[in-house]
């Protein structure tokens, strides 16, 4: 099967299309397809599509639809399941363009980190075109398809950039030019978009035109958002000033050290892009908490040191702790470990203790992105993990991504996660 959503929804059983039927039904599937592989009940189901108020016939329409849906799916009720009062779609992997765009986004990243540019630029040329337009273009004005196709674009934005950036490191610059004057102007607050036309307008021999554009996007960004650029490009506009050699030159570095330098994961792409997801949401302000579960030994370190080089090269600052459990231990010791700056406990309660380093985190990654990693959660105190806890119900609006380690689930921590990577030994 076939099933795509870059663009209106659409489906493929080999080369046959598949009729879809009505709007409702076609919603149905659509909502399914979100949610592949996950039993949903009959009234989630319908509460997402009709609302606070459904028709009396909705659970019937919604049967009907079903029924059409496994007469016209190769498999029917095989492919379209029934669980009690809840429908499952089966999907395979790579079944949905959305995955496909994700995966090959992410052995793109990997080919990048290793310094493969021109391979890195060739996956995201097909990864990009996946698209046929607007993501669930049919469902524009439909709440259940509203944050994916919020998230979905952000993705979409930043492949765009990656593969600029590969093109950049290949060697590109006047081509380029074109393309980014017109992206700005769709995407005026992007500073990453700002970046790269400032370098391939200097790489093309316009100086004057470089920092032209940066006055531009600092104007921009003062107009909109009463802020000057970020520190990255405060930088690039002295280097351009400067005429630093440096930015005449590919990249010599195949990878930038996060945490350290890390060496290349094998076969961890789909992690790794729904990981990299989380650095686009961070850069976009949306903060996210990933958890990565697994006994020991089945690489969640290496998956996180990977990670933290990709986040590094893409502006992110790395902070970095872990539980001890070797005994005596102070209180909140990750924490302490990864933010040295973390405000002493005089004698607060709890609340007010975890609302100041909430309001810290707040604070610095405003100054930066963040990505905080908190490895061997298994070991670390309960205070600790009642502040990841509280940390996490804040965190949807800051430039942070919070990646938590742990041989054993953490059920208190999976409503605030984004999701939950189960790792094999």
């Amino acid at each position: 099967m076939d099933y795509r959503i870059l663009g209106p929804l659409e489906a493929y059983d080999g080369d046959r299309p598949l009729s879809l039927g009505g709007s409702r039904q076609r919603a149905v599937l659509a909502l399914l397809l979100l949610h592949g592989n996950e039993a949903m009940t009959r009234d989630v189901i319908i509460d997402q599509l009709w609302g606070e108020s459904p028709p009396p016939t909705a659970a019937k329409v919604l049967q009907n639809c079903v029924s059409a849906l496994r007469k016209e799916l190769p498999g029917g009720a095989e492919r379209l399941r029934t669980f009690g009062t809840s429908y499952a779609l089966e999907l395979g992997p790579d079944e949905l363009d959305r995955d496909r765009f994700e995966h090959t986004v992410g052995k793109a990243r990997a080919a990048a980190a290793t310094g493969d540019y021109e391979q890195a630029a060739e996956e995201l040329r097909k990864a990009l075109a996946m698209w046929r337009g607007a993501p669930l273009s049919d469902f524009a004005y439909e709440p259940f398809a509203e944050d994916e196709i919020v998230r979905l674009g952000e993705l979409h934005v930043a492949a765009v950039e990656d593969r600029i950036d590969a093109d950049l490191a290949s060697g590109g610059a006047e081509e380029l030019v074109p393309e980014l004057e017109g992206l700005v102007a769709r995407h005026p607050l992007r500073e990453r978009l700002r970046g790269q036309l400032m370098l391939a307008l200097y790489r093309a021999g316009r100086q004057a035109d470089a920092l032209a554009a940066y006055q531009d996007a600092r104007n921009a960004l003062l107009a909109e958002l009463g802020l000057e650029p970020t520190r990255g490009l405060q930088e690039l506009q002295k280097a351009i000033l400067a005429q630093d050699p440096q930015l005449d030159a590919r990249r010599a570095q195949a990878i930038t050290p996060g945490r350290r330098a890390a060496t290349p994961v094998v076969g961890r792409d789909p992690e790794l892009a729904v990981l990299e997801a989380g650095v686009d949401d961070a850069l976009a302000g949306r903060g996210r908490l990933f958890l990565v579960v697994g006994p020991a030994g089945a690489g969640k370190t290496k998956l996180a040191d990977e990670l933290a080089s990709r986040a590094k090269a893409r502006g992110l600052g790395v902070r970095w702790g872990r539980g001890w459990d070797g005994g005596d231990a102070p209180p909140y010791w990750p924490w302490r470990q990864a933010i040295r700056e973390l405000p002493e406990n005089d004698g607060a309660g709890r609340f007010e203790y975890f609302t100041s380093v909430t309001q810290l985190l707040r604070e610095t990654a405003r100054e930066q992105p963040v990505l905080l990693v908190l490895d061997d959660l298994q070991a670390a105190d309960e205070e600790s993990l009642v502040l990841l806890e509280f940390v996490a119900s804040e965190v949807a609006e800051m430039p942070l991504l919070i990646l938590a380690l742990a041989r054993d689930d953490v059920p208190r921590l999976g409503r605030f996660a984004t999701r939950t990577i189960q790792l094999g030994s």
